[in-house]
Protein backbone atom coordinates (compact mmCIF):
# COMPACT_ATOMS: atom_id res chain seq x y z
CA UNK A 1 0.00 0.00 0.00
CA UNK A 2 1.45 3.69 -0.91
CA UNK A 3 -0.11 6.73 0.10
CA UNK A 4 -1.14 9.23 -2.93
CA UNK A 5 -2.51 12.73 -1.82
CA UNK A 6 -6.05 14.12 -2.41
CA UNK A 7 -5.99 16.60 -4.59
CA UNK A 8 -9.85 17.05 -4.81
CA UNK A 9 -9.67 17.66 -0.66
CA UNK A 10 -7.10 19.17 1.64
CA UNK A 11 -8.53 17.11 4.53
CA UNK A 12 -5.62 14.54 4.12
CA UNK A 13 -4.26 11.57 2.27
CA UNK A 14 -5.91 8.34 1.31
CA UNK A 15 -4.17 4.87 0.80
CA UNK A 16 -3.72 2.73 -2.54
CA UNK A 17 -3.20 -0.43 -3.59
CA UNK A 18 -0.04 -1.10 -6.06
CA UNK A 19 0.24 -4.11 -7.80
CA UNK A 20 4.01 -5.61 -8.02
CA UNK A 21 5.37 -8.92 -9.63
CA UNK A 22 8.27 -8.93 -7.21
CA UNK A 23 7.68 -10.83 -3.94
CA UNK A 24 10.78 -10.88 -1.68
CA UNK A 25 10.82 -13.97 0.64
CA UNK A 26 13.72 -15.79 1.89
CA UNK A 27 11.36 -19.14 2.47
CA UNK A 28 10.57 -18.75 -1.69
CA UNK A 29 13.94 -17.94 -2.68
CA UNK A 30 14.91 -21.42 -1.03
CA UNK A 31 12.40 -23.14 -2.90
CA UNK A 32 13.88 -22.02 -5.86
CA UNK A 33 17.03 -22.42 -5.05
CA UNK A 34 16.02 -26.35 -4.31
CA UNK A 35 14.19 -26.77 -7.27
CA UNK A 36 17.12 -25.15 -9.67
CA UNK A 37 19.90 -27.81 -7.58
CA UNK A 38 17.24 -30.77 -8.66
CA UNK A 39 16.20 -29.50 -12.67
CA UNK A 40 20.27 -29.34 -12.89
CA UNK A 41 20.80 -32.30 -11.85
CA UNK A 42 18.22 -33.73 -13.73
CA UNK A 43 19.65 -32.27 -17.06
CA UNK A 44 23.04 -33.40 -16.19
CA UNK A 45 21.57 -37.08 -16.12
CA UNK A 46 19.26 -36.66 -19.30
CA UNK A 47 22.73 -35.06 -21.71
CA UNK A 48 24.18 -38.42 -19.78
CA UNK A 49 21.73 -40.96 -20.69
CA UNK A 50 21.63 -38.98 -24.27
CA UNK A 51 25.04 -39.53 -24.41
CA UNK A 52 25.22 -43.00 -23.02
CA UNK A 53 22.22 -43.68 -25.73
CA UNK A 54 24.44 -42.42 -28.63
CA UNK A 55 27.29 -44.48 -27.93
CA UNK A 56 24.87 -47.22 -27.55
CA UNK A 57 23.66 -46.17 -30.84
CA UNK A 58 27.06 -46.04 -32.28
CA UNK A 59 28.39 -48.88 -30.96
CA UNK A 60 25.08 -51.08 -32.57
CA UNK A 61 25.70 -49.28 -35.98
CA UNK A 62 29.19 -50.91 -36.03
CA UNK A 63 28.26 -54.08 -35.31
CA UNK A 64 25.40 -53.74 -37.66
CA UNK A 65 27.92 -53.20 -39.85
CA UNK A 66 30.29 -55.47 -39.02
CA UNK A 67 27.79 -58.05 -39.18
CA UNK A 68 26.31 -56.62 -42.87
CA UNK A 69 22.61 -56.54 -40.42
CA UNK A 70 20.23 -53.95 -41.56
CA UNK A 71 17.32 -52.47 -39.21
CA UNK A 72 13.97 -51.48 -41.15
CA UNK A 73 10.36 -50.78 -39.42
CA UNK A 74 7.21 -50.47 -41.92
CA UNK A 75 4.39 -48.14 -40.68
CA UNK A 76 1.96 -50.55 -42.40
CA UNK A 77 -0.67 -47.86 -42.10
CA UNK A 78 1.11 -45.08 -44.22
CA UNK A 79 2.44 -47.52 -45.99
CA UNK A 80 6.40 -46.29 -45.35
CA UNK A 81 9.48 -47.74 -44.36
CA UNK A 82 12.13 -46.88 -42.55
CA UNK A 83 15.71 -48.62 -43.51
CA UNK A 84 19.04 -48.43 -41.90
CA UNK A 85 21.92 -46.96 -44.24
CA UNK A 86 22.70 -50.49 -43.74
CA UNK A 87 20.18 -51.70 -45.12
CA UNK A 88 19.66 -49.06 -48.08
CA UNK A 89 23.00 -50.45 -49.31
CA UNK A 90 21.69 -53.95 -49.52
CA UNK A 91 19.24 -52.83 -51.93
CA UNK A 92 21.41 -49.75 -53.57
CA UNK A 93 18.51 -47.32 -52.39
CA UNK A 94 19.42 -43.68 -51.77
CA UNK A 95 19.21 -42.46 -47.98
CA UNK A 96 16.80 -39.31 -49.03
CA UNK A 97 14.41 -41.72 -51.05
CA UNK A 98 11.03 -42.52 -49.89
CA UNK A 99 10.50 -46.63 -49.54
CA UNK A 100 7.47 -48.11 -49.84
CA UNK A 101 5.98 -52.00 -50.10
CA UNK A 102 5.81 -51.71 -53.53
CA UNK A 103 9.41 -49.94 -54.26
CA UNK A 104 10.53 -52.63 -52.15
CA UNK A 105 9.10 -55.95 -53.63
CA UNK A 106 10.16 -54.06 -57.15
CA UNK A 107 13.83 -54.72 -56.13
CA UNK A 108 13.19 -58.09 -55.71
CA UNK A 109 13.83 -61.16 -58.29
CA UNK A 110 10.81 -61.41 -60.45
CA UNK A 111 10.68 -65.49 -58.96
CA UNK A 112 10.67 -64.40 -55.51
CA UNK A 113 8.19 -61.48 -55.19
CA UNK A 114 5.21 -63.34 -54.86
CA UNK A 115 6.08 -65.63 -52.55
CA UNK A 116 7.65 -62.45 -50.28
CA UNK A 117 4.44 -61.12 -50.68
CA UNK A 118 2.38 -63.95 -49.29
CA UNK A 119 4.75 -64.05 -46.73
CA UNK A 120 4.20 -60.87 -45.94
CA UNK A 121 0.42 -61.09 -46.11
CA UNK A 122 0.25 -64.07 -43.88
CA UNK A 123 2.45 -62.66 -41.13
CA UNK A 124 -0.40 -59.69 -40.97
CA UNK A 125 -2.89 -61.83 -41.15
CA UNK A 126 -2.26 -64.63 -39.07
CA UNK A 127 0.40 -63.02 -36.51
CA UNK A 128 3.67 -64.88 -35.96
CA UNK A 129 7.01 -64.14 -37.09
CA UNK A 130 8.22 -62.93 -40.32
CA UNK A 131 11.05 -65.09 -41.59
CA UNK A 132 11.86 -65.77 -45.78
CA UNK A 133 15.33 -65.54 -48.30
CA UNK A 134 14.76 -63.86 -51.17
CA UNK A 135 17.20 -62.13 -54.37
CA UNK A 136 17.67 -58.63 -54.64
CA UNK A 137 18.50 -57.40 -58.11
CA UNK A 138 21.46 -55.26 -57.66
CA UNK A 139 24.02 -53.55 -60.43
CA UNK A 140 26.91 -55.89 -59.51
CA UNK A 141 28.13 -59.52 -58.74
CA UNK A 142 24.47 -60.72 -59.55
CA UNK A 143 21.68 -61.32 -57.55
CA UNK A 144 22.21 -60.98 -53.57
CA UNK A 145 20.79 -63.27 -51.13
CA UNK A 146 19.20 -61.33 -48.04
CA UNK A 147 17.73 -63.33 -45.02
CA UNK A 148 14.81 -61.35 -43.39
CA UNK A 149 13.12 -61.59 -39.97
CA UNK A 150 10.07 -59.65 -38.58
CA UNK A 151 7.35 -59.33 -36.38
CA UNK A 152 4.45 -57.33 -36.68
CA UNK A 153 3.19 -55.28 -33.73
CA UNK A 154 -0.20 -54.38 -33.27
CA UNK A 155 -2.60 -51.75 -31.71
CA UNK A 156 -5.28 -52.23 -28.85
CA UNK A 157 -8.11 -52.94 -31.76
CA UNK A 158 -6.08 -55.77 -32.86
CA UNK A 159 -5.10 -54.29 -36.26
CA UNK A 160 -1.39 -54.35 -37.55
CA UNK A 161 0.15 -50.94 -37.40
CA UNK A 162 3.64 -51.93 -37.47
CA UNK A 163 6.00 -54.21 -38.77
CA UNK A 164 9.75 -54.00 -37.57
CA UNK A 165 12.85 -56.48 -38.31
CA UNK A 166 16.36 -57.05 -39.45
CA UNK A 167 18.32 -58.08 -42.41
CA UNK A 168 21.19 -59.77 -43.25
CA UNK A 169 23.41 -60.33 -46.24
CA UNK A 170 23.36 -64.27 -46.87
CA UNK A 171 25.35 -64.31 -50.70
CA UNK A 172 28.42 -65.41 -49.39
CA UNK A 173 27.03 -68.67 -47.53
CA UNK A 174 24.42 -69.23 -50.66
CA UNK A 175 27.15 -69.02 -52.79
CA UNK A 176 29.17 -71.90 -50.78
CA UNK A 177 25.83 -74.21 -50.55
CA UNK A 178 25.29 -73.69 -54.10
CA UNK A 179 28.99 -74.56 -55.03
CA UNK A 180 28.70 -77.53 -51.93
CA UNK A 181 25.13 -79.15 -53.84
CA UNK A 182 27.18 -78.88 -57.25
CA UNK A 183 29.82 -81.15 -55.85
CA UNK A 184 27.12 -83.27 -54.33
CA UNK A 185 25.28 -83.76 -57.54
CA UNK A 186 28.73 -84.23 -59.04
CA UNK A 187 29.01 -87.23 -57.19
CA UNK A 188 25.68 -88.55 -56.87
CA UNK A 189 26.31 -88.78 -60.94
CA UNK A 190 29.69 -90.40 -60.93
CA UNK A 191 28.15 -92.76 -58.63
CA UNK A 192 25.09 -93.52 -61.17
CA UNK A 193 28.30 -93.96 -63.60
CA UNK A 194 29.37 -97.07 -61.21
CA UNK A 195 26.22 -98.44 -61.17
CA UNK A 196 25.67 -98.86 -64.56
CA UNK A 197 29.01 -100.38 -64.88
CA UNK A 198 27.95 -102.65 -62.17
CA UNK A 199 24.57 -103.65 -64.32
CA UNK A 200 26.68 -103.88 -67.80
CA UNK A 201 26.27 -107.41 -67.89
CA UNK A 202 22.44 -107.49 -66.56
CA UNK A 203 21.95 -104.49 -69.52
CA UNK A 204 23.39 -106.61 -72.12
CA UNK A 205 21.09 -109.09 -71.09
CA UNK A 206 18.07 -106.75 -70.72
CA UNK A 207 19.25 -105.50 -74.63
CA UNK A 208 20.65 -108.82 -76.32
CA UNK A 209 16.52 -110.55 -75.20
CA UNK A 210 14.10 -107.71 -77.11
CA UNK A 211 16.69 -107.36 -79.80
CA UNK A 212 17.22 -111.15 -80.51
CA UNK A 213 13.48 -111.62 -80.59
CA UNK A 214 12.87 -108.61 -83.31
CA UNK A 215 16.13 -110.08 -85.65
CA UNK A 216 13.79 -113.71 -85.16
CA UNK A 217 11.16 -112.04 -85.76
CA UNK A 218 11.89 -110.02 -88.68
CA UNK A 219 13.43 -113.25 -90.57
CA UNK A 220 10.36 -115.08 -90.12
CA UNK A 221 8.47 -111.99 -92.13
CA UNK A 222 10.87 -111.99 -94.41
CA UNK A 223 10.17 -115.94 -95.20
CA UNK A 224 6.26 -115.16 -95.25
CA UNK A 225 6.71 -112.37 -97.38
CA UNK A 226 8.35 -114.66 -100.07
CA UNK A 227 5.40 -116.85 -100.24
CA UNK A 228 2.57 -116.18 -102.99
CA UNK A 229 0.05 -115.94 -100.74
CA UNK A 230 1.71 -114.54 -97.70
CA UNK A 231 -0.45 -114.91 -94.50
CA UNK A 232 -1.12 -111.37 -93.71
CA UNK A 233 -2.71 -112.13 -89.91
CA UNK A 234 0.41 -113.72 -89.23
CA UNK A 235 2.49 -111.05 -90.34
CA UNK A 236 0.72 -108.55 -88.59
CA UNK A 237 1.37 -110.44 -85.27
CA UNK A 238 4.73 -110.74 -86.08
CA UNK A 239 5.11 -106.76 -86.47
CA UNK A 240 3.09 -106.73 -82.85
CA UNK A 241 5.62 -108.41 -81.25
CA UNK A 242 8.29 -106.48 -82.91
CA UNK A 243 6.57 -103.14 -81.99
CA UNK A 244 6.67 -104.54 -78.26
CA UNK A 245 10.52 -105.77 -78.42
CA UNK A 246 11.22 -102.79 -79.91
CA UNK A 247 9.16 -100.48 -77.11
CA UNK A 248 10.91 -103.06 -74.40
CA UNK A 249 14.31 -102.14 -75.80
CA UNK A 250 13.53 -98.53 -75.80
CA UNK A 251 12.56 -98.86 -72.01
CA UNK A 252 15.86 -100.21 -71.04
CA UNK A 253 17.93 -97.83 -73.43
CA UNK A 254 15.82 -94.42 -71.40
CA UNK A 255 16.30 -95.79 -68.04
CA UNK A 256 20.01 -96.18 -69.20
CA UNK A 257 20.40 -93.04 -70.42
CA UNK A 258 18.55 -90.89 -67.38
CA UNK A 259 21.20 -92.47 -65.22
CA UNK A 260 24.18 -91.34 -67.32
CA UNK A 261 22.73 -88.18 -67.96
CA UNK A 262 24.51 -85.31 -65.47
CA UNK A 263 21.05 -83.53 -63.61
CA UNK A 264 20.48 -81.18 -61.36
CA UNK A 265 17.18 -82.46 -58.34
CA UNK A 266 14.16 -82.21 -60.16
CA UNK A 267 11.41 -82.39 -57.33
CA UNK A 268 7.78 -82.83 -58.64
CA UNK A 269 5.15 -85.61 -57.73
CA UNK A 270 6.15 -89.30 -57.92
CA UNK A 271 4.48 -92.24 -57.27
CA UNK A 272 6.62 -95.09 -54.88
CA UNK A 273 5.22 -98.21 -57.35
CA UNK A 274 6.52 -96.32 -60.45
CA UNK A 275 10.19 -95.74 -59.68
CA UNK A 276 10.23 -98.94 -58.05
CA UNK A 277 9.51 -100.85 -61.22
CA UNK A 278 11.77 -98.80 -63.15
CA UNK A 279 14.69 -99.58 -60.31
CA UNK A 280 13.82 -103.36 -60.56
CA UNK A 281 13.33 -103.44 -64.46
CA UNK A 282 17.08 -102.33 -64.05
CA UNK A 283 17.96 -104.50 -60.89
CA UNK A 284 16.64 -107.78 -61.71
CA UNK A 285 19.45 -108.97 -64.37
CA UNK A 286 22.21 -108.32 -61.43
CA UNK A 287 19.98 -110.80 -59.16
CA UNK A 288 20.41 -113.64 -61.06
CA UNK A 289 16.98 -115.44 -61.01
CA UNK A 290 18.66 -118.76 -60.68
CA UNK A 291 20.14 -117.49 -56.83
CA UNK A 292 18.29 -115.43 -55.61
CA UNK A 293 14.33 -114.30 -55.91
CA UNK A 294 13.41 -110.15 -55.97
CA UNK A 295 9.79 -110.18 -54.93
CA UNK A 296 8.27 -106.74 -54.66
CA UNK A 297 5.20 -106.42 -51.82
CA UNK A 298 3.08 -102.50 -53.05
CA UNK A 299 0.78 -101.42 -50.75
CA UNK A 300 -2.34 -100.14 -52.92
CA UNK A 301 -3.54 -96.56 -52.66
CA UNK A 302 -0.49 -94.60 -50.83
CA UNK A 303 -0.31 -91.11 -52.28
CA UNK A 304 2.39 -89.58 -54.17
CA UNK A 305 5.83 -88.01 -52.82
CA UNK A 306 7.56 -85.14 -53.77
CA UNK A 307 11.01 -86.34 -55.42
CA UNK A 308 13.15 -87.01 -57.91
CA UNK A 309 12.94 -90.19 -59.96
CA UNK A 310 16.23 -90.77 -61.14
CA UNK A 311 18.12 -89.84 -57.64
CA UNK A 312 15.29 -92.31 -55.90
CA UNK A 313 16.03 -95.00 -58.45
CA UNK A 314 19.66 -94.69 -57.83
CA UNK A 315 19.32 -94.70 -54.30
CA UNK A 316 16.62 -98.32 -54.83
CA UNK A 317 19.35 -99.69 -57.27
CA UNK A 318 22.34 -99.07 -54.52
CA UNK A 319 20.31 -100.77 -51.80
CA UNK A 320 18.93 -103.74 -53.98
CA UNK A 321 23.13 -103.88 -54.76
CA UNK A 322 24.15 -103.80 -51.21
CA UNK A 323 21.43 -107.17 -50.66
CA UNK A 324 22.72 -108.99 -53.70
CA UNK A 325 26.10 -108.69 -52.34
CA UNK A 326 25.30 -109.60 -49.08
CA UNK A 327 23.07 -112.82 -50.46
CA UNK A 328 26.41 -113.92 -52.61
CA UNK A 329 28.41 -114.54 -49.39
CA UNK A 330 25.02 -115.91 -47.73
CA UNK A 331 25.22 -120.03 -47.54
CA UNK A 332 20.91 -119.94 -47.14
CA UNK A 333 19.55 -122.35 -49.88
CA UNK A 334 16.97 -119.95 -50.15
CA UNK A 335 18.23 -115.68 -51.31
CA UNK A 336 15.87 -113.65 -51.41
CA UNK A 337 15.33 -110.18 -51.53
CA UNK A 338 11.95 -108.31 -50.58
CA UNK A 339 10.63 -104.76 -51.71
CA UNK A 340 8.04 -103.38 -49.28
CA UNK A 341 5.81 -100.64 -49.17
CA UNK A 342 3.60 -98.76 -46.59
CA UNK A 343 3.25 -96.28 -44.26
CA UNK A 344 5.41 -96.12 -41.16
CA UNK A 345 4.34 -95.37 -37.55
CA UNK A 346 5.84 -91.75 -37.57
CA UNK A 347 3.55 -90.82 -40.59
CA UNK A 348 5.89 -91.23 -43.39
CA UNK A 349 5.59 -93.35 -46.91
CA UNK A 350 8.65 -96.30 -46.57
CA UNK A 351 10.01 -98.48 -48.94
CA UNK A 352 11.79 -101.45 -46.82
CA UNK A 353 14.22 -102.99 -48.63
CA UNK A 354 15.00 -106.35 -46.72
CA UNK A 355 17.48 -109.91 -47.49
CA UNK A 356 17.86 -112.71 -45.75
CA UNK A 357 21.73 -112.45 -46.01
CA UNK A 358 23.90 -112.35 -43.25
CA UNK A 359 23.14 -109.14 -41.89
CA UNK A 360 25.29 -105.94 -40.84
CA UNK A 361 28.03 -106.23 -38.11
CA UNK A 362 26.87 -105.02 -34.87
CA UNK A 363 30.23 -102.75 -34.83
CA UNK A 364 29.51 -101.62 -38.19
CA UNK A 365 25.78 -100.95 -38.02
CA UNK A 366 26.31 -97.19 -36.91
CA UNK A 367 29.14 -96.58 -39.83
CA UNK A 368 27.68 -98.11 -43.09
CA UNK A 369 26.40 -94.32 -44.14
CA UNK A 370 29.83 -92.86 -43.33
CA UNK A 371 31.77 -92.19 -46.67
CA UNK A 372 34.09 -94.55 -47.91
CA UNK A 373 33.13 -97.22 -45.14
CA UNK A 374 32.86 -100.34 -47.21
CA UNK A 375 33.19 -104.20 -46.83
CA UNK A 376 33.65 -105.01 -50.12
CA UNK A 377 37.05 -105.28 -51.93
CA UNK A 378 36.45 -103.57 -54.73
CA UNK A 379 33.65 -100.90 -53.22
CA UNK A 380 33.89 -97.48 -52.95
CA UNK A 381 32.23 -96.86 -49.81
CA UNK A 382 30.01 -93.88 -51.28
CA UNK A 383 26.77 -95.87 -52.11
CA UNK A 384 24.90 -95.61 -48.97
CA UNK A 385 26.41 -91.96 -47.56
CA UNK A 386 25.15 -90.83 -50.96
CA UNK A 387 22.34 -92.64 -50.92
CA UNK A 388 21.51 -91.44 -47.35
CA UNK A 389 22.48 -87.42 -48.38
CA UNK A 390 19.71 -87.91 -51.61
CA UNK A 391 17.04 -88.80 -49.13
CA UNK A 392 17.70 -86.04 -46.75
CA UNK A 393 17.73 -83.82 -49.44
CA UNK A 394 14.02 -84.54 -49.96
CA UNK A 395 12.99 -83.98 -46.04
CA UNK A 396 13.23 -88.57 -45.78
CA UNK A 397 15.10 -90.26 -43.61
CA UNK A 398 17.42 -93.56 -44.62
CA UNK A 399 18.09 -96.04 -41.99
CA UNK A 400 19.75 -99.73 -41.69
CA UNK A 401 18.94 -102.47 -38.91
CA UNK A 402 19.60 -105.94 -38.67
CA UNK A 403 16.25 -108.77 -39.14
CA UNK A 404 15.66 -110.77 -35.84
CA UNK A 405 15.19 -113.60 -38.29
CA UNK A 406 18.72 -113.15 -40.10
CA UNK A 407 19.41 -110.26 -42.65
CA UNK A 408 19.21 -106.70 -43.21
CA UNK A 409 16.65 -103.59 -43.56
CA UNK A 410 17.07 -100.75 -45.21
CA UNK A 411 14.20 -98.15 -44.42
CA UNK A 412 13.63 -95.28 -47.27
CA UNK A 413 11.03 -92.94 -45.44
CA UNK A 414 9.96 -89.94 -47.68
CA UNK A 415 6.76 -87.49 -46.77
CA UNK A 416 3.87 -87.77 -48.44
CA UNK A 417 2.56 -84.64 -51.19
CA UNK A 418 1.89 -82.25 -49.22
CA UNK A 419 -2.19 -81.28 -50.13
CA UNK A 420 -3.25 -84.37 -52.04
CA UNK A 421 -5.69 -86.36 -52.52
CA UNK A 422 -5.76 -90.01 -52.63
CA UNK A 423 -8.47 -90.77 -55.37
Amino acid sequence: WVSVANRGKKSGETWTPFHSPYCVSFAFLGVLLAMGHELSDEVVRAAQLAKQLGESERRMELAARAATLGFWTWDIPKNEIWATETARELFEVSLDERITLERFLETLHPDDRDRVSRAIQETIQGGGEYEVEYRVLVSRDGPRWIAARGRVERNPQGEAVLMRGVLLDVTPQRRSQDELDQARLQLAHASRVWIVGQLGSALAHELNQPLGAILRNAEAAQILLQSDRPDLEQIRAIVSDIRRDDQRASRVIDRLRSLLKRRSMDVQLIKLDEVIADAVALARGAANPREMDLEVKTSPGLPPVMGDRVHLQQVLLNLMFNAVEALRESTRPEKRIVIVTGRSQDGFLEIAVEDNGPGIAQERLEQVFEPFVTSKPDGTGLGLSISRMIVESLGGRLSAENRPEGGAIFRVKLREAPGYLVE
